[in-house]
């Protein structure tokens, strides 16, 4: 089961989008030019799945998704990961 964890960040250092970008890419072995690339939801499903595998049914990610409802239906997907998991809710991080 999941935790729902929150962090009040005032000492942590923020993280440019190049260097954010790289991080995706090696953790998840991409190769992502544009942090806009994210809006599909694949990279944040696989994340999930890294992090409790099994619990994202990643045969219904589209990772080529270029459409707008192929991004809603990756973040289903992810959502019904959260459900699976038992995070209820969101907590805001404060900076």
């Amino acid at each position: 089961m999941a935790v729902n964890v929150f962090s009040i960040s005032s000492a942590v250092e923020n993280l440019s989008r190049h260097d954010m970008l790289a991080w995706v890419n090696d953790s998840l072995q991409l190769t992502y030019t544009k942090i806009e690339q994210l809006c599909s939801g694949a990279a944040y499903c696989q994340f999930m799945d890294m992090l409790f595998p099994g619990c994202v049914l990643l045969k219904k990610v589209k990772f080529s998704a270029r459409l707008e409802h192929e991004f809603i239906n990756n973040f289903k997907v992810l959502q019904a990961s959260f459900k699976r998991m038992g995070v209820d809710k969101i907590i805001p991080v404060e900076s």
